[in-house]
């Protein structure tokens, strides 16, 4: 019994736009959502529709892997928003902030998402994958695993303070979030403040 052969990839030639967009958003800070919205824009362009979707993305993302592999949040926007226009007229649930009314969930085109908020941004994306079956890749996990020393955190946690982590800018700006954000932290016997330098943590998630 054989296996089904793997489409091949094509390869994706490096666009000058994109890499600039790319370049400039991993050194900026307050536009580097702008930034990489924009590369993915660029780079969208050069998806190839005949390649099965998890592919026609994989081989755009190595074009400019060079690029991604510099900062963590612009590859991951710049995945997310260029899943987004691949699947631009997929349907997706969004939340819309009305003046003086709570957040109420609408639903728009994907392609419309990339140019929303960063969590509207990267939660339609998630849907996008889930409605498409291209989940991200998770490594394989081995069959029996060694005896560890010290807890270490599984990928589950990893994934959700990774998540946390990349929302946590937009969580400190809003008004409500702030607000239980300090609370839990004072309940805990810690306070906020802005600072110069973090002080370095090291645990078993730092390794």
């Amino acid at each position: 019994m054989t296996k089904n052969a793997k489409p091949e990839v094509t390869a994706v030639s490096r666009e000058t736009t994109v890499v600039k967009c790319l370049v400039a958003a991993n050194k900026a800070g307050n536009t580097m959502l702008a930034q990489t919205r924009e590369a993915a824009k660029l780079a969208a362009a050069q998806l190839d529709p005949a390649q099965p979707l998890k592919e026609r993305l994989a081989a755009v993302m190595s074009a400019y892997s060079a690029e991604l592999s510099q900062n963590h949040n612009v590859k991951a926007i710049f995945t997310d928003a260029l899943t987004l226009l691949a699947c631009g007229q997929t349907d997706v649930a969004v939340k819309v902030h009305a003046a003086g009314a709570k957040p109420a969930d609408t639903y728009v085109k994907a392609e419309q998402a990339v140019d929303m908020s960063k969590h509207n941004l990267r939660d339609a994306a998630k849907q996008v994958r889930e409605a498409h079956g291209i989940g991200r890749t998770k490594s394989a996990t081995p069959k029996a695993k060694p005896a560890k020393t010290e807890a270490a955190p599984d990928m589950l946690h990893i994934d959700a303070f990774s998540n946390w982590l990349d929302m946590m800018p937009e969580y400190l700006g809003d008004s409500v979030y702030h607000g239980k954000i300090v609370a839990a932290l004072i309940a805990e016997g810690y306070t906020l403040s802005k600072a110069a330098k973090g002080k370095v943590i090291k645990g078993v998630a730092s390794a």
